[in-house]
């Protein structure tokens, strides 16, 4: 499923533009075709950054796919501040980890960085499911993501 993508003063946590936090690291490469007309990556390749780095991170918890009792973790949500304008080419270096754990969903914060510039920082709402329904994050997930907590969250 794909994620939403909407901007909020919420989600303007300047802690989520400091890459010291971040635990989980994945990159991502800056297409010529993410470039509007004035050459700049447009938001919804930045949206795409964090959709990369909300996936990865979930396919390294084992969120992504069915597990062996049936359960796997959707995107619910997303708020998305869009911090600095970026160019083609070159590379993104996407942060995340773990800002809240619920009983059957997670929070988590990314943000993607450019030539040591924070350009697009991201709040990501993850729902375990069984079926179609919401399944609680057991203990031993619990404990695999609490190791993954962003400071000061």
């Amino acid at each position: 499923m794909a994620a939403k993508c909407y901007t909020s003063a919420m989600s303007r946590d300047k802690r989520l533009q400091n890459r010291s936090i971040y635990p989980h690291w994945c990159t991502d490469t800056v297409r010529f075709s993410d470039q509007d007309a004035a050459g700049h990556v447009n938001n919804v390749a930045l949206c795409a950054y964090m959709e990369t780095a909300r996936l990865t991170f979930m396919r390294d918890m084992g969120l992504m796919g069915s597990g062996e009792d049936g359960t796997r973790g959707i995107s619910a949500g997303m708020t998305v501040s869009f911090l600095a304008e970026s160019h083609w080419p070159g590379r993104v270096e996407l942060g995340t980890g773990v800002m809240r754990i619920g009983t059957s969903s997670l929070t988590v914060g990314s943000a993607a960085f450019k030539d040591d510039v924070c350009i697009v920082a991201a709040e990501m709402t993850v729902v375990r499911l069984r079926g179609k329904t919401p399944h609680p994050i057991d203990a031993a997930l619990r404990t695999k993501l609490e190791k993954y907590a962003l400071s000061g969250f």
